[in-house]
């Protein structure tokens, strides 16, 4: 009887490791992408696909921003607040520095674990970039997103250190996944300053401090004490 049950709990071990095994191969999640708006405010709408087997894992979108691109943090709070996103910002967003000055950092959007479609609009906005000759466009990539996923049986060899959740700094350990992106490569457009501009933008900015200060010392000197 003891070798029997010995014999029949090794046999459920390995279906259970055999059916993870089998879910983890078959995550089936899906990214469909698009941009909205158009000058220095944008929004990303993203659309989940998945199917019912990945119900087990928790999944978070991951988005490496570059420079030229900023998640206003007290935005995201907003909708983080009003339950229409989860999202984590690791890094501090300085949202007045041009994009030269500022650095990178990452974004995490955790997935919804009961819904077979889940969409997110993501509002992000451009920085604005050093002034060239002649002026005309900047162009900034959007790098494409990483989906991460946390299975009770681990789901690939790449082992990512990520957020346990949006309440929590502490890391845990995430797996990168493959996924199909139904969406091409994002390059924006950006409107650059234009040097040629700079003398004249120089004398219409004095003459109007000038201007504001005049009439700032006519209105106090005509003022009774």
């Amino acid at each position: 009887m003891q070798i029997q049950t010995v014999t029949t709990l090794i046999w459920f071990c390995v279906t259970v490791q055999y059916s993870w095994a089998s879910i983890c191969k078959n995550l089936n999640v899906s990214l469909t992408q698009k941009i909205d708006g158009e000058g220095f405010h944008r929004e990303i709408n993203w659309l989940l696909e998945r199917n019912k087997t990945t119900f087990p894992c928790k999944l978070i979108i991951k988005l490496d921003l570059s420079p030229e691109i900023f998640i206003n943090p007290d935005q995201i709070a907003d909708l983080n607040r009003l339950g229409d996103l989860s999202i984590f910002i690791d890094g501090d967003v300085d949202v007045e520095v041009p994009a030269h000055l500022a650095e990178k950092y990452s974004v995490y959007v955790f997935v919804s674990q009961i819904e077979e479609k889940v969409s997110f609009n993501v509002p992000f906005h451009l920085r604005y970039q050093r002034a060239q000759i002649s002026g005309g466009f900047g162009k900034v990539l959007l790098n494409k997103p990483s989906i991460l996923a946390k299975c009770p049986q681990k789901c690939s060899k790449t082992e990512v250190a990520a957020p346990c959740d949006i309440a929590n700094k502490n890391q845990c350990v995430w797996n990168n996944v493959s996924y199909q992106a139904l969406f091409d490569e994002v390059e924006l457009l950006v409107p650059v300053g234009d040097l040629d501009d700079y003398p004249l933008v120089s004398v219409v900015t004095l003459l109007l401090g000038c201007a504001g200060c005049i009439y700032t010392l006519s209105v106090l000197s005509t003022t009774p004490l």
